[in-house]
């Protein structure tokens, strides 16, 4: 195989992936989306640093590398920071089924749970986050399309949840952040022409 033809099929699988991982673009069965917007949560450029008493936290953070023979292990920050207010950035999980009331998964790439087949052996990161939205009581939060940064109280540990998975990193929402979860509107479907 010549390097152009490698050069070739490296171009159109990176625009297939472009495709693929352009959020707003369509849904896993091909229904035309229409994003919302939520500017005060979306990431658009560089950002600054945190407000004073708000740690930045990174996904790539979370686990002690290389992993060991015990697997992956939190991190001496991860641990550190368990109790304390947080910012983190990430991409809002799409969940096919309908989501757990007040609980949404952060993730460090854009991820959809097709848990109608494949329940809990899915393609979700080990570092996704459980988030509790404050005040949701029993209403889903609506998805949010791109990257999103939020701010609230790291938990960590094991914790069963409610949707029957263990969580082990939990960030629950400073109630400003929770408000606007909560005030987005859902996303407009329409039908695939």
């Amino acid at each position: 195989m010549n390097s152009t033809h490698s050069i070739s099929r490296i171009a159109v699988l990176l625009a297939a992936l472009t495709i693929v991982l352009a959020p707003g673009i369509a849904s896993a069965h091909g229904n035309a989306v229409t994003p919302h917007r939520a500017p005060t949560l979306e990431v658009r450029g560089e950002l600054p640093p945190p407000p004073a008493g708000i740690a930045a936290l990174k996904f790539g953070e979370f686990f002690q590398m290389p992993v060991g023979p015990l697997g992956l292990e939190p991190s001496e920050k991860l641990t550190a920071l368990n109790g304390k207010r947080v910012r983190l950035v990430g991409y809002m999980v799409r969940e096919e089924t309908a989501a757990t009331a007040g609980r949404f998964l952060l993730s460090p790439l854009p991820v959809t749970l097709g848990d109608e087949d494949e329940s809990l052996a899915d393609d979700l990161p080990p570092t996704a986050v459980f988030v509790h939205v404050q005040g949701a009581k029993e209403r889903g939060t609506p998805f949010i399309p791109g990257l999103l940064k939020l701010t609230g109280t790291l938990e960590v540990g094991a914790k069963d949840e409610a949707d029957g998975r263990v969580s082990a990193v939990r960030l629950v929402l400073d109630s400003q952040t929770s408000k606007r979860i909560l005030g987005a509107k859902p996303m407009l479907r329409t039908a695939a022409k």
